[in-house]
């Protein structure tokens, strides 16, 4: 399990994060996330791809429970801090200016976007993951790489 942990922990952390834009709640996600793995471990084929889906629906648990939506208030502020955790797993300046337009992009671009890039999910996995089927997951990346794309013209103009 330990071996589990070192391997998919900051993966999951980044998707968790992805989904909330909370430091802390990404923290909890990936710590239950890791116990529930931890707890039916022997049952699971495919590991990565079933510890992103549990956090999935750890997260749309939580949203369900608490009916709140973080403010941009709270994601400005940890990611200008520079000293969360996130700023030790992205220590390179352009992955985490990157990072920070990708976290501004809607929901559905934002979640595609990381399971592509920063987590190597493939077209079918993501597909999987977000119950779309493969030609919608495909759609849907171009469609978010063109957004991320325009937003990064649009900032370096200024």
């Amino acid at each position: 399990m330990e071996k589990i942990y070192e391997k998919y922990y900051r993966e999951v952390y980044l998707y968790a994060f992805s989904l909330c834009k909370n430091h802390h709640l990404a923290q909890d996600l990936t710590s239950v996330t890791f116990f529930k793995a931890y707890l039916s471990i022997d049952d699971v084929s495919y590991i990565k791809y079933w510890l992103f889906r549990v956090c999935k629906n750890l997260y749309i648990d939580h949203m369900r429970k608490n009916r709140e939506i973080s403010s941009d208030d709270m994601i400005e502020k940890i990611l200008t801090d520079g000293q969360t955790p996130l700023d030790k797993l992205i220590s390179d300046e352009d992955k985490k200016y990157l990072y920070e337009l990708i976290l501004d992009l809607k929901e559905s671009y934002r979640e595609v976007l990381i399971l592509y890039y920063f987590c190597d999910f493939n077209i079918k996995k993501i597909s999987q993951n977000m119950n779309i089927s493969e030609g919608a997951s495909k759609t849907l990346l171009y469609r978010a790489r063109k957004k991320l794309k325009k937003e990064m013209e649009d900032k370096n103009e200024l």
